[in-house]
């Protein structure tokens, strides 16, 4: 074989060996994206999608399920699906379609469909999230409260899978301070004005009407009062008969409790004595209440004594 040959054939086996070690490396490297389901999703904004970009991502709670794959209006890309009423309703809703792998495992076709659609209406939603300070944006999919919001009127059939959107919380912001300076605008600030110095006037007056000065000088001779009655109260307290007061009772309740001793002492040493007595008195009672009775029956014998004998001359 001739030398050149042989070097053109050398050159041409790296060519084939590199070429192929390089598609080698692009099937390990990119085997997970190509075998991998892709779910596309679309929603419409009836907002700024300021700082959102194709390839921002895509978070569900804060986890990253997938990105942006396109932005752009519904009079783009569902130009004959609309009239020229309809556009100038929907035609400024902004689409935006976005590539969500694995967004529900296990479930495809019509049953795919009806989950979403049970998730729609327990509330699942996209809306517009910024990243910090920097001002890029993001797009949240959670589950918010479906009456406070709605998803967005839409007069055709979506190409993918549609999960409606929910206004960012700097629009919900903005709209509610627009409603507020519309609301001030309506106010009649002019009559409210005139109101409020009326209402001033009628507050002067009703000062004046109720002579704070006189109750002011009616306070201070209050207060002196009052400051010479805690005075006074403070030198009867710091008086030595108030001071010994507490020690005088002190003595007054010891003394009271020796009595006691003494006289439960006295009544246990003549507890036999003061039995006999008692005995005594309950017989003399007796004998007392046996004396009325007799003087009940025979009240002559109780005053003359007792009856002569008999003479022998009546037997």
């Amino acid at each position: 074989m001739n030398p050149a040959n042989k070097s053109y054939f050398k050159v041409g086996i790296f060519v084939l060996i590199s070429f192929s070690v390089l598609v080698g490396f692009m099937i390990i490297f990119t085997a997970g994206s190509l075998f991998q389901r892709t779910l596309r999703l679309e929603t419409y904004f009836d907002e700024s999608v300021q700082g959102l970009d194709i390839g921002s991502p895509v978070k569900h709670r804060g986890v990253k399920v997938g990105t942006v794959q396109e932005i752009t209006f519904v009079q783009n890309e569902y130009a004959d699906k609309l009239t020229e009423d309809t556009n100038l309703l929907y035609g400024r809703y902004v689409v935006i379609k976005m590539s969500v792998p694995n967004f529900v495992k296990g479930v495809y076709g019509d049953d795919l469909k009806k989950t979403i659609q049970r998730m729609i209406v327990s509330g699942l939603r996209v809306r517009l999230a910024s990243q910090g300070l920097t001002g890029t944006a993001y797009l949240e999919v959670d589950y918010l409260n479906p009456e406070k919001n709605p998803p967005l009127v839409i007069g055709w059939e979506p190409k993918s899978l549609y999960i409606p959107s929910a206004p960012s919380t700097i629009s919900r912001f903005t709209a509610s301070v627009d409603k507020f300076f519309d609301k001030l605008e309506k106010a009649d600030v002019e009559r409210i004005l005139v109101g409020v110095n009326e209402l001033l006037k009628n507050l002067n007056q009703a000062v004046v009407d109720a002579k704070l000065g006189d109750l002011g000088k009616e306070s201070v001779l209050l207060l002196s009062d009052l400051r010479k009655t805690n005075s006074e109260l403070k030198s009867i307290l710091a008086s030595p008969e108030a001071q010994n007061a507490p020690k005088k009772f002190d003595q007054t309740v010891t003394q009271l409790q020796g009595t006691i001793k003494r006289l439960d002492s006295i009544m246990a040493s003549n507890q036999g004595d003061i039995s006999t007595a008692i005995e005594n008195l309950r017989i003399a009672s007796e004998d007392l209440k046996e004396v009325t009775a007799n003087a009940k029956k025979y009240p002559s014998q109780f005053l003359f004594g007792e009856a002569p004998n008999k003479s022998k001359l009546w037997k």
